[in-house]
């Protein structure tokens, strides 16, 4: 395959080359049915729009890196990620439903990591009575969807008719929205859509630190944290021993942390939750001495931005050597 940037003409045919191999070889599983209690997306979506989906993936990727992918023989995190989101066997109900984290939590970690407290939760949109009948406490709450990524508005209870109205008119949008269609993540159509009112974790008016370990093929491929994201946004990157990666992914870094207490406790409930998946970020919290599952992500950022760092890129890629890719 070419090692230097082709027109984009040159580009679709070659991820159509590629993709051509992969069905006509039966790579990574395509041609064998998906595991009992498990579904697909080259089983859920049309052929046609799963070549559409990662040939888009194909474009960015040579935008990023100034070379053209090679999906048949991934080497890349990006690579990888992108036949993940099609060819991996997904387990049933959706993982990507903020609403059913704690079913995969293994009976062996459970004395160690909890799904943040669910207050209330309804598939209608929120209102002036629904707050009310909640009973909630004043203090910090937030209110999600459970079906997509980025439906996330705070809560200050009590709370001012103004901004309930403002809540209402936003529950409804999520409820309506599609998440994911674009991005090829078709996982979230099959979540029931609902609205939920999660407890608020930390302290008032300071943004949490949210640790987001990226696991492929069962084991750790980095550990994100993200740090300040109201006020100087950073996000320091970790291996799975807590050995600082001075790179990039998706937002600048920073100065490196001692590893905390609770780190330990993380890596162990990350990778036992991680042996269900293919590809998985589990998001984690640590709060009054607690850590808590918030999210299993199965495409960050939808699939549409690579890491910034090369590097970084080819570092992940080559941890994620097991499951689908072990022969890749």
């Amino acid at each position: 395959m070419a090692n230097s940037a082709l027109s984009t003409h040159e580009l679709r045919v070659n991820v159509r080359l590629s993709l051509d191999r992969i069905f006509d070889q039966g790579l990574f599983g395509c041609n064998d049915p998906a595991p009992l209690g498990t579904m697909r997306g080259i089983d859920v979506m049309p052929l046609g729009e799963v070549r559409q989906k990662i040939t888009r993936a194909g474009i960015i990727f040579q935008s990023a890196y100034e070379k053209p992918p090679c999906f048949h023989e991934p080497k890349t995190f990006y690579e990888k990620l992108t036949l993940s989101k099609f060819f991996a066997p997904i387990p049933m109900p959706s993982p990507a439903d903020k609403l059913g984290v704690s079913q995969f939590i293994p009976s062996a970690v459970k004395s160690i990591v909890q799904p943040v407290p669910v207050m209330w939760q309804s598939s209608q949109a929120l209102t002036e009575q629904s707050i009310a009948q909640a009973a909630l406490k004043d203090g910090r709450y937030f209110l999600k969807s459970n079906n997509g990524c980025g439906s996330v508005s705070e809560i200050e209870l009590p709370v001012t008719e103004r901004r309930i109205k403002r809540l209402n008119r936003i529950s409804q949008k999520w409820l309506k929205t599609e998440h994911g269609t674009k991005a090829g993540e078709w996982w979230y159509n099959l979540i029931g859509p609902k609205i939920f009112i999660e407890q608020g974790l930390g302290v008032k008016d300071k943004s949490i630190d949210d640790w987001k370990f990226h696991t492929g093929g069962g084991k750790i491929l980095a550990v994100q944290l993200d740090q300040d994201r109201s006020q100087d946004h950073r996000q320091l990157l970790f291996d799975a021993d807590f050995n600082f990666i001075n790179e990039e992914l998706f937002f600048k870094s920073g100065t490196p942390i001692e590893k905390p207490d609770f780190f330990d406790d993380m890596r162990t409930a990350a990778l036992a939750i991680a042996q269900q998946f293919e590809f998985a970020r589990l998001d984690f919290y640590h709060a009054d001495g607690k850590v808590y599952l918030g999210e299993v992500t199965l495409a960050p950022m939808g699939g549409q931005r690579p890491p910034r760092s090369a590097t970084l890129n080819e570092l992940m890629g080559q941890s994620w050597g097991a499951g689908l890719f072990s022969e890749a």
